[in-house]
């Protein structure tokens, strides 16, 4: 009986140290799963969103707390406003650990842009030139599921946007963030715009909660004085929640048209305006 139990003990041993094996990940795996980060980042540029979500797992919770279908939502929505964004990437590096691989990318997406018609009413000829520039930092998590590799996870480290029109193409702006906030701590973000000559400047600093769907916040505008700065105390969210700094200037102009009866008239109108956008992550208050 004795060689039984024996026998017994030493077969379970065996059976849980074969069901514990994860699984194991060879070079090729890695290269597949960097073959397919490239093929994601294609896919993006070519607004084939609906063949980038077959790539992302039915698990997918990102870094942001957004679920499957809330990311392939946000994709959907960028590819609608930047239709014709161009996106290079650098690889940095790619880890592995049990049975989930990291893929470490820098990012720089660009595009130029026209607005016109109705969304220019106000600017100096009815029409103005932009552009979209965005730098990031992050990684993508993924693991191996029964048809192959999916995303499941990743992780943003730093990520920063710039959209700028018109006269604002061609001043310096500096934003000065925490690359980090703690929950219900406040923080203080300034902003440094390069004046130009014979133009009025207001700007406008607020934070806004990355969350699915995107909260709408109005911060007002406050007319810019000489030194180019402004400055602003906020307080960070209780909720956990990762944010962005956000500010608007906009550079107005005097503009001369002509009434009904002919007559000259000055009216203001919007000769620059620059947009910018840069992620802090949040951390827990352990007081």
């Amino acid at each position: 009986m004795k060689k039984f139990y024996k026998l017994l003990a030493i077969t379970l041993i065996l059976f849980l140290s074969i069901t514990n094996v994860s699984f194991a990940i060879e070079k090729k795996d890695l290269k597949d799963v960097v073959k397919i980060t490239k093929k994601i980042k294609k896919l993006a540029d070519k607004n084939k969103i609906d063949k980038l979500s077959e790539y992302y797992s039915e698990n997918y919770v990102s870094f942001d707390g957004y679920n499957k279908k809330e990311i392939i939502e946000v994709f959907k929505t960028a590819s609608k406003l930047y239709p014709d964004v161009k996106t290079k990437e650098k690889i940095l590096k790619v880890e592995e650990k049990d049975g989930i691989v990291k893929v470490y990318i820098n990012e720089l997406s660009k595009t130029d842009m026209t607005v016109k018609g109705q969304d220019a009413i106000y600017s100096l000829e009815g029409k103005v030139k932009g552009k979209m520039e965005t730098v990031a930092d992050y990684s993508i998590s993924y693991k191996k599921e029964n048809d192959g590799w999916k995303i499941v996870g990743d992780e943003i480290f730093l990520e920063e946007t710039k959209i700028f029109y018109g006269e604002a193409l061609d001043v310096k702006f500096e934003m000065e963030t925490p690359e980090n906030i703690v929950e219900g701590e406040e923080f203080c973000v300034k902003t440094t715009v390069e004046m130009p000559k014979n133009r009025f400047v207001v700007g406008s600093i607020g934070h806004d909660k990355i969350v699915f769907p995107p909260e709408k916040y109005n911060d007002p505008y406050r007319s810019v004085d000489e030194t180019g700065i402004l400055e602003r105390i906020m307080v960070a969210n209780k909720d956990g929640k990762n944010e962005y700094a956000n500010s608007t200037f906009a550079f107005i102009a005097p503009r001369e048209i002509k009434d009904k009866n002919d007559n000259k008239m000055v009216k203001p109108a919007i000769s620059g305006m620059g947009i910018y956008l840069r992620r802090m992550n949040i951390k827990e208050n352990n007081l």
